[in-house]
């Protein structure tokens, strides 16, 4: 039971507590330069008509076994819960499999006597189509200098 309550320590929700420590403060870094490198966003001035979604950071710690961590990750997420029906979406979408279907490809690979490789994506849903005009607000800590009212359009 204190191993458990050991690794949930580790986690915190607070922007500001993850600041005090430099492996978050350092993953952080690394999100935001992926994103920086994949073109993600553009900052542009804040337009009055337009809805801009809020976000966030999200703090996780990934480990190789029960015990040991391998890697402390951080997450820059849009705050989608704020956007309204009809008003900031008109129909929502999530690719996620059937847990029959998996088990079915599973049972396929483990007869056959296939391998089976699992791997951690970084940037999966990046390279997405977007068809209308996105905004978020700019990642605490990592606004633009001089362009601190600015927002984020998603490209």
């Amino acid at each position: 039971m204190a191993l458990t309550n050991e690794l949930v320590e580790t986690e915190s929700s607070s922007f500001k507590e993850e600041l005090e420590k430099i492996v978050w403060v350092d993953a952080m870094v690394e999100e935001y330069e992926s994103i920086v490198k994949n073109n993600v966003w553009e900052v542009v001035p804040r337009i009055t008509d337009k809805s801009v979604v809020d976000s966030s950071w999200i703090f996780k710690v990934k480990h190789a076994t029960d015990v040991i961590i391998e890697k402390y990750k951080a997450i820059t997420m849009a705050k989608g819960y704020s956007q309204v029906e009809g008003i900031d979406y008109e129909e929502t979408f999530s690719p996620i499999a059937r847990y029959s279907s998996i088990r079915s490809i599973l049972a396929q690979f483990s007869q056959m006597g296939w391998k089976i490789h699992q791997m951690d994506l970084k940037i999966t849903f990046l390279n997405g189509v977007i068809e209308v005009e996105l905004y978020i607000e700019q990642p605490e800590g990592f606004n633009t200098f001089d362009r601190e009212s600015h927002v984020c359009r998603l490209k």
